[in-house]
């Protein structure tokens, strides 16, 4: 499921790109804006923590900017029993427009989520070994914190007649380093089978971030 989404992304940039550079890419070369407002609407429907994120870029010239992205967790499908679901994300980063007509980009972006379920369904309790000695029905916190690094390349182009609105879209790789257990339980485990969280955890995964924005010129 995450790679056929992943790939039909990829290819509706792919194809979004190369179109709006033959209508619009000349007229990006006239953009001398210094502060950009963005949203990221695909966050509403992000396949583990549905969020609300906006952002900011800030232009030092016509090749560098810095930009930040922050945003609340409003539900999550991370765990299936999850009755509550709340938290932040945060995303500074520093942008290169490497070409004359500056609608192309490359981001180094930092990433930082932290995010708390509660969640009603079996919890193993008086765990010794990894044996639980019982099990208990019950609603309990789970904690979920996530830094990372990303490198993310994109077009971005006007979204319509209006010069002021831009849309942007991204593909990019990054690693994930992931620390998540349970809040406030004492040798105690939630065990999913194949998912398996414990009462604590720390590892790194790889990420593929992609997406696309929409971008208006405040000044």
């Amino acid at each position: 499921m995450h790679r056929t989404y992943f790939c039909c992304l990829l290819l509706l940039l792919t194809a979004w790109a190369g179109n709006g550079q033959t209508i619009e890419r000349r007229g990006l070369k006239a953009d001398t804006g210094t502060l950009y407002l963005r949203c990221s609407p695909l966050g509403v429907i992000d396949l583990y923590d549905g969020n609300l994120t906006l952002g900011a870029e800030y232009r030092f010239n016509n090749t560098w900017a810095a930009t930040l992205d922050a945003g609340a967790i409003l539900y999550s499908s991370y765990f299936q029993f999850a009755r509550m679901s709340s938290g932040l994300l945060f995303r500074p980063g520093l942008r290169l427009y490497p070409n004359k007509y500056k609608d192309f980009f490359i981001d180094l972006q930092l990433h930082y989520k932290n995010v708390k379920y509660r969640i009603k369904d079996w919890l193993d309790k008086d765990v010794v070994a990894n044996v639980p000695a019982y099990e208990e029905y019950k609603v309990f916190r789970f904690k979920k914190k996530v830094m990372g690094v990303h490198i993310l390349a994109g077009f971005k182009n006007y979204l319509n007649y209006n010069k002021r609105f831009y849309v942007e879209g991204y593909v990019g790789l990054g690693l994930h380093y992931k620390d998540e257990g349970l809040l406030n339980e004492p040798n105690s485990q939630y065990d999913l089978g194949l998912r398996l969280r414990r009462n604590t955890g720390t590892y790194v995964v790889p990420a593929l971030p992609a997406g696309f924005r929409i971008v208006y010129l405040f000044r």
